[in-house]
């Protein structure tokens, strides 16, 4: 027992998968990288969402979803005009950018690129699209969920429950600075009707699985829908909409060895 915690100590990384000290590259027995920083190991298991049941290899995933923080110098290097920005965020373009109306993004000092308040930095970035999703997470090295991923995160104790109202109450404190107070405390109540019990104002999270094909990714870029998940249940949103209550976080696929 001496000997192998003296190993383990030595060592680079402790594997999440075996257990064991590793200090290479890669762990030799499973084959895996060092986990990413900021993701969490999920080992492969079966899970059964919306009625189909899947097996699920080991992956890494974000432990929490992708922030504001971490989005806007990819959209501040990616895109140059407004359309390109419009089918990232929102989904909804027009030539006086009033699609970044209920949304916390903003000009920033320079009038050069796009920010958001320093008190929603850390939030969870949402109003982004599905293709935005994948766009930021593909420069990233990572991808989106499939619903079966995600699903097994959260039996995992790594996706928590986030109140849409609470996370967003500088949001809407924003829109009333921008909007003058009555327009936009109506808009701020607009966006929260329906959502009266607490289970109802659990973020969602946009996965790249299809509808009825939970343990899939598509691939596809012309997909007209894609399957929300939260912990409790599914969903289906407009792939080229962008949602105030949808936010998103990246996995990384291991190699099917972690799994036995």
């Amino acid at each position: 027992m001496t000997a192998f915690i003296l190993l383990v100590l030595s060592a680079a990384w402790v594997c999440p998968s075996c257990g064991g000290g590793v200090d290479e590259a890669f762990c030799p027995r499973c084959l895996i990288p060092e986990p990413p920083s900021g993701m969490a190991f999920v080992p492969g298991d079966t899970i059964t969402v919306d009625g189909v049941t899947c097996t699920v290899p080991s992956f890494y995933v974000d432990s929490a979803a992708v922030s504001y923080e971490d989005v806007l110098p990819w959209l501040n290097g990616a895109f140059t005009d407004g359309e390109g920005l419009a089918a990232v965020i929102t989904g909804q373009y027009d030539e006086n950018f009033q699609f970044l109306r209920y949304t916390p993004f903003t000009g920033d000092a320079s009038g050069s690129g796009l920010t958001v308040p320093q008190a929603c930095m850390a939030l969870p970035a949402a109003s982004l699209t599905l293709d935005g999703a994948r766009g930021y997470l593909a420069s990233e090295g990572r991808r989106l969920p499939s619903a079966a991923e995600l699903a097994l995160a959260a039996r995992n104790g790594l996706v928590a429950e986030v109140d849409v109202f609470s996370v967003m109450s500088t949001y809407a404190d924003m829109m009333e600075e921008s909007m003058g107070s009555m327009l936009g405390r109506l808009s701020t109540q607009a966006m929260f009707a329906g959502y009266s019990t607490a289970s109802e104002r659990v973020m969602w999270e946009w996965t790249g699985s299809l509808p009825g094909s939970p343990a899939d990714v598509a691939r596809g870029a012309d997909a007209p829908c894609a399957t929300l998940f939260r912990p409790g249940g599914t969903g289906i949103a407009d792939a080229g909409s962008g949602y105030f209550n949808v936010a998103f976080r990246g996995v990384v696929p291991l190699p099917l060895a972690a799994s036995r």
